[in-house]
């Protein structure tokens, strides 16, 4: 019988030699032998075609019960098997968070965020028992640490989570521009999800860059002269997941046909000048363009914070100005029915004159990627 060590040795090996379904099977089985990230790997790997496989899997192996495991477990049945958060998954979450699992916390201090008193109560625990991912993702000066642990309230975390639910389906979808179908949706986003993304990922900025028109290559251009950090498949906690989700909804695409997440930050003197979003022709015949979902169709962005009167995403052809106001989404599409560049989707990002300008873009291409797929599942 081999070891740990050994199918993880040999797991690696095979996936150098590009046999990935062999590198997983044997994750697969370390995973039976209590290698926890082992099985959460396997099972990531399988919920892309079985999620409930994935469940089972998950629900077999000698750590069913370890805080990690269960929280992926959860993380898995609201993404890839329901739509909304179930009685069940609600349940879960308290108890790991009752217990202090930090990312548990997160998740209901995300989603009970716009009723204070619950979202105190979640915080102040997590303040006590996960008090380094308090400091780092939440330091909210209206908590009080007690040295007394009082027991959350579930019944009040899931009316505050029906709330959140009902509140976004009942969002006003306002049309700009049916030519491009640009669409705008105030309070998309909480306060919290935006302040959230800022401070989880900052570390991940670096220059932004274009593609190259010849070859599709990343490129540093005076076009554009923001910072950007690409959340990748990896990185696609439960609140990044949830987000993505919200804005495929809004723009009436697939979750499997979108890039990762973007994260921007522009800072005075800092813009994005006009352009489009598709590919050119040239670039749309690159193998490894069509190999990654094609042309992109649709582009979805969300403001993180409040300008006042610059920084304004602009429409020249169609002379519309966005303001940028915290929470809000705006969708447009790319590209016409014949896959052509929509002329009148050229914008621009206008130059930061004080302070900074955050933003969440996303690009939905016409075809699955391989970030939608890992991250979503087909």
């Amino acid at each position: 019988m081999n070891s740990v060590q050994q199918l993880l040795d040999q797991a690696q090996y095979h996936q150098q030699q590009g046999a990935i379904d062999k590198s997983m099977a044997l994750l697969g089985e370390a995973g039976k032998l209590g290698n926890i990230y082992a099985a959460l790997d396997f099972a990531y790997y399988k919920v892309r075609s079985d999620a409930k496989f994935a469940l089972i899997y998950l629900q077999s192996i000698p750590n069913a019960q370890h805080p990690t495991v269960r929280y992926h477990t959860a993380l898995i049945t609201r993404f890839y098997v329901e739509e909304n958060f179930s009685r069940s998954v609600i349940s879960e979450l308290v108890a790991l968070a009752q217990s202090g699992h930090a990312e548990s916390l997160l998740v209901l201090s995300c989603w009970c965020s716009e009723e204070e008193k619950v979202y105190l109560q979640i915080v102040s625990v997590m303040a006590k028992l996960s008090p380094n991912i308090y400091r780092q993702l939440v330091n909210d000066d209206r908590v009080l640490v007690s040295t007394s642990l009082e027991p959350l309230d579930e019944s009040s975390i899931e009316r505050a989570i029906r709330a959140r639910e009902a509140k976004l389906r009942s969002l006003e979808h306002e049309m700009l521009n049916e030519d491009i179908s640009l669409v705008r949706v105030k309070n998309a986003l909480s306060a919290f999800e935006c302040r959230y993304l800022q401070q989880r990922f900052i570390p991940l900025l670096t220059r932004s860059m274009v593609a190259n028109p010849a070859d599709g290559s990343p490129l540093v251009d005076s076009i554009r002269t923001s910072d950007v950090g690409v959340i990748l498949s990896e990185m696609a906690d439960w609140i990044v997941r949830d987000i993505d989700t919200r804005m495929a909804n809004i723009s009436k695409t697939k979750t499997s046909h979108g890039e990762p997440l973007n994260l921007l930050r522009y800072q005075k003197g800092q813009e994005y000048k006009a352009h489009y979003d598709a590919f050119s022709h040239k670039q749309c015949q690159q193998t490894e363009l069509i190999e990654e979902g094609g042309q992109r169709a649709h582009t979805v962005l969300a403001y993180l914070n409040s300008m006042s009167s610059d920084g304004e995403t602009h429409f020249p052809k169609i002379d519309v100005k966005i303001k940028p106001e915290q929470g809000t989404i705006v969708s447009f599409k790319n590209i016409d029915e014949n896959n052509e560049i929509l002329k009148l989707s050229l914008h621009l990002g206008a130059p930061v004159a004080n302070g900074e300008k955050w933003t969440l873009t996303k690009w939905i291409r016409i075809n699955q990627t391989q970030y939608g797929i890992l991250t979503h599942g087909n």
